[in-house]
């Protein structure tokens, strides 16, 4: 049975005017970090407000991504015109991300940068250089070494505020910071440094509206956090879900005014469209863990101000992994064809064969390519795809001519070994004039290594 649970509270957003411009940088450095079991503060002076990626209900275009590499999700940024709100370090080795992107347009324009595989020393640096402040931290262990995943934003104009960074803190330790910065906490990890459990947290100075209206929970678990939800009429900003399947919360009551949101967890990937579509939300914190063997999700959404989440509605948002197709051939013609699923192609490459007499290359219905007849000069082209509504086993059917051989493989997009490959040789049966072979793909394991994307044009 799927645990779950949903709260809807109210809240009054401010709008903030951001600067239209964007600057994405992905960092791979990795460095030294020295100094590890040690407290570290960074701070930098001028006005607080609420931060508008994760709690506004302003209606936007959004994508949230899971099992993703860094060549997805920077794809992303350009073919959406999107930055990232939310990321999450879900596998090391290979190097693997959740995030949440919305549209970097209207209210929610600005200039960003993300950066991963640093220290603290370098992201302090990045810091100063950018003069930016971090809406998301996360930490995450590389050879015995904690490294970062960050996204920042400009800390100027409109922008700015007094905000600090810690890393390697007790909760007691961190609860004295708090009180002594007179501060409120935005962000909140959960790591484990020499065997002791420690915290990395992202803080912002109080106002008069922040006074008294947040909390922060660790060690609490699903019961009691939800009973605090509903007695303290709170929403969540931050989640994080630790080992023991207890989490770490940051509460924020609203100061006026209705504002929807909602909350899940012990989600899979297969139903997580199912409860997210009908609230008519957005994801603005994901997290990953593992139950079973098996991937499951926490989510927290947000909602638009005085919408109420439709009632028996189909689900908003869809589902679709992006995927490499590979068809490499040596016969005059060759269509492939998926039933059972959609491919939608968005970009193709002649990799080789470009020189081939009468070449053409289409992906519509069906993936062809064809040369002069009889020709059999080797070809090979790359397919940039989605797929998007498999059934249980997808179909993949090649036809070809009778001469030379075909070759279909899948590939994870910015990986260099297949998930699998497929070879059409020769003849099949040689009263078969479209010579079909077909090939039976088991969705479930194909999409449990590709991609996940799931998508919700809000209007």
């Amino acid at each position: 049975m799927l645990d779950y649970v949903e709260i809807r509270n109210c809240i009054q957003t401010q709008s903030i005017d951001i600067r239209n411009d964007r600057e994405v940088t992905a960092m791979k450095r990795l460095v030294s970090l020295t100094l590890i079991c040690i407290l570290l503060g960074f701070a930098s002076s001028i006005t607080v407000g609420q931060e508008l990626e994760r709690i506004s209900g302003e209606s936007t275009d959004w994508w949230w991504y899971s099992n993703a590499s860094v060549e997805v999700i920077a794809a992303a940024f350009d073919e959406h015109d999107a930055r990232l709100i939310d990321l999450e370090v879900t596998s090391i080795s290979p190097l693997r991300f959740s995030a949440c992107l919305v549209r970097n347009s209207g209210a929610y324009a600005s200039a960003w940068w993300w950066y991963f595989g640093i220290d603290a020393d370098y992201l302090s640096e990045r810091l100063d250089e950018l003069g930016a402040r971090i809406i998301d931290l996360e930490t995450y262990d590389v050879r015995g070494e904690p490294r970062f995943a960050v996204i920042l934003v400009p800390n100027t104009g409109p922008q700015e505020k007094t905000w600090w960074w810690d890393v390697g803190v007790s909760a007691e330790a961190l609860s004295g910071l708090i009180a002594a910065r007179n501060a409120h906490l935005v962000d909140v990890e959960v790591l484990t440094q020499s065997g002791t459990q420690q915290y990395a947290a992202v803080m912002m100075q109080d106002d008069e509206d922040d006074e008294g209206a947040w909390s922060w929970h660790t060690e609490i678990s699903s019961t009691d956090l939800s009973a605090i939800l509903t007695s303290e009429q709170v929403r969540i900003i931050d989640l994080e879900r630790m080992s023991d399947g207890h989490f770490v919360a940051i509460l924020r009551r609203p100061p006026s005014g209705r504002w929807a949101w909602w909350w899940w967890y012990g989600l899979s990937d297969s139903n997580i469209a199912d409860v997210v579509g009908p609230t008519g939300g957005r994801i603005v914190d994901i997290e990953q863990y593992t139950r079973g063997g098996k991937p499951r999700y926490a989510a927290v959404l947000t909602g638009a101000v005085d919408k109420p989440a439709p009632a028996d509605t189909e689900t908003s948002v869809s589902e679709i992994y992006p995927v490499r197709i590979v068809l490499s051939t040596t016969s005059d013609w060759t269509d492939v064809r998926f039933v059972g699923g959609t491919i939608a192609i968005r970009a193709q490459d002649i990799l080789e064969g470009a020189e081939a007499n009468g070449l053409q290359v289409v992906a519509q219905s069906a993936i062809s390519i064809s040369q002069d007849c009889c020709d059999t000069v080797p070809v090979r082209v790359s397919f940039d795809a989605y797929l998007s509504n498999p059934e249980e086993w997808l179909q993949m059917e090649i036809e070809k001519g009778h001469i030379g051989q075909t070759t279909i493989s899948l590939y994870v997009p910015g990986e260099s070994d297949p998930i699998e490959t497929y070879m059409h040789i020769g003849v099949a049966e040689s009263l078969d004039t479209t010579n079909t072979r077909t090939f039976w793909i088991h969705s479930p394991y194909l999409t449990s290594i590709l991609p996940h994307v799931l998508s919700n044009p809000l209007e």
